[in-house]
C-alpha cells in the first residue's frame, strides 16, 4: 500500500468531478487516496493518514488496506461497486433511480425497463455507465444505459450489482 501519486490523484478526483464537482470531498471525507497493488491490479482505496504513515517496510508488504473504491488501469480510474455505494449517498449525478420492484429485480441481475425508472440524470446517454439506486437513493448496482428512458423498453442493463456476490456463492 502506498499513497497515490499526484497524477493518480488528479485522475481519480477528475473522475468524481466529472460526476459532480463537489462529490469527491464528500465521499473521501478526511481520508487520503491510497494504491494497493495485488495480483497486478492497482486498487484505489480511501485510507487514513495514520495508515499511510506506517513504516515503509510494513506498507510495502500490505496487499490490502483502506476502503476500496475502484481500480486504476492505464492512467484511468474505474469506479467499483463500493465506490458507487459511497458516491450515491452524496450525488444524483450519473444515477438512475428505480421503483422498489425494479430495484429488487436489478439485484437479481435483471434489466431495468424505462417504465421502472422514477428519475435519472438527464445528461445520461446510451452507452453511459450509471449508478443504479432504489427509491431511497441507496445504490443497488452499476449499470449501462442501453435504451431510452421513455417508453416501455429496456433502459438499463446491469454491469454489477449488490446481489452478484450472493449469486456467485451459489455457483
Amino acid at each position: 500500500m502506498r499513497p497515490a501519486t499526484r497524477e493518480e490523484e488528479d485522475a481519480i478526483i477528475g473522475f468524481f468531478d466529472g460526476m459532480d464537482p463537489s462529490v469527491f470531498g464528500r465521499v473521501a471525507g478526511p481520508h487520503r487516496l491510497a494504491i494497493v497493488e495485488r495480483d497486478g491490479i492497482q486498487f484505489v482505496a480511501l485510507a487514513t493518514d495514520l495508515a499511510l504513515r506506517l513504516p515503509p517496510e510494513v506498507l510495502a508488504g500490505a496487499d490490502a488496506g483502506g476502503l476500496p473504491i475502484g481500480t486504476f488501469e492505464d492512467g484511468t480510474f474505474h469506479l467499483d461497486l463500493q465506490g458507487a455505494v459511497l458516491a450515491a449517498r452524496h450525488t444524483k449525478a450519473q444515477s438512475v433511480r428505480l421503483n422498489e420492484h425494479a430495484a429488487r429485480l436489478f439485484l437479481y441481475g435483471r434489466n431495468a425497463l424505462a417504465t421502472s425508472v422514477e428519475g435519472h440524470d438527464p445528461s445520461l446517454e446510451k452507452g453511459d455507465a450509471c449508478i443504479v439506486t432504489n427509491p431511497r437513493g441507496e445504490c443497488v448496482g452499476i449499470g449501462v444505459v442501453v435504451g431510452s428512458f421513455k417508453g416501455t423498453k429496456e433502459a438499463v442493463r446491469p454491469v454489477v450489482d449488490l446481489g452478484t456476490y450472493l449469486r456467485d456463492q451459489d455457483e
